[in-house]
């Protein structure tokens, strides 16, 4: 299979039981309810404070949901989780040792033709997230010899981050461009840390957002990396990089960024 791309950076945990969707329906910025049997979504879980304890890929198991999210976070979202669902009849588990992760940026004859569709294999799932991007959850290890810098390269370009164990518990959901993924329902009701959510999106009191840009690869700056504005003060950090090209989350009514060297950088807001 042409571009394949091993995304050992992801982990799988479930959430099963007779009560796993409306446990979960309670802790995540997805609506759950009209979640189809094919379909695959993206999300949030946050903290009261409407911070991202994680965010993720979701889709349905036949006795629960199955949740991709970064590999360095599953642990802590499975204790996160298990704070509070030891009073429901679930269980949130990690499953990483039964799936594996792939990217492909090229779609072949048995891949879904409609985007956040799965298409189910003997060997697990196959999912259809953009126009572009494709990945493969299944039990078998492949061949896969694509650099994941391309692929991430091609994620930001679609305006998609993760949160891993540097940003957990730091960014609101919008600042992630989950309100433009369609990781968030504002008519769902209520979840953990709903109320910070919502008041940003309905109060427009969302300052930080999240932003591309690029700059020369030998200066490219890491994630956690403090961005400035043109008179030195704090603007905001990047939170992701691949290729030269990275995501910053920065506050929007500023007339230019820069690194704190004076390094300039060019950056575009995402809608």
């Amino acid at each position: 299979m042409n571009n394949l791309f091993a995304l050992k950076d992801f982990g799988f945990l479930s959430v099963t039981g007779r009560d796993a969707q409306k446990f979960l329906q309670g802790y995540t910025t997805c609506d759950l309810e009209d979640l189809g049997e094919q379909e695959v979504r993206s999300g949030a879980i946050c903290n009261i404070k409407g911070r991202m304890v994680c965010n993720f890929m979701i889709c349905r198991e036949s006795d629960g949901f199955l949740l991709r999210v970064k590999r360095s976070l599953i642990e802590p979202t499975v204790a996160f989780l298990g704070k509070y669902i030891v009073f429901s009849k679930a269980t949130a588990e990690d499953r990483s040792a039964d799936f594996n992760c792939y990217g492909s940026l090229s779609a072949d004859d048995n891949f879904p033709q409609a985007l956040h569709e799965i298409t189910p294999t003997p060997e697990g799932r196959i999912l259809r997230l953009s126009e572009q991007r494709y990945e493969l959850w299944v039990t078998s290890s492949l061949e896969a010899d694509g650099d994941v810098s391309e692929w991430l390269a091609v994620e930001l370009a679609d305006g998609v981050v993760w949160v891993d164990d540097k940003t957990t518990e730091e960014y609101i959901p919008q600042m992630f461009n989950l309100h433009g993924t369609g990781g968030i329902s504002f008519t769902k009701g209520c979840y953990l840390g709903q109320e910070i959510v919502a008041r940003m999106q309905y109060r427009g009191e969302l300052k930080n957002r999240l932003h591309l840009g690029s700059t020369d690869a030998a200066n490219a700056p890491s994630v956690g990396t403090k961005v400035v504005n043109l008179e030195g003060k704090n603007a905001g950090a990047v939170v992701s990089v691949a290729n030269g090209t990275f995501a910053a989350v920065l506050r929007v009514d500023e007339a230019g960024y820069q690194l704190e060297d004076g390094t300039q950088l060019e950056t575009r807001l995402i809608a």
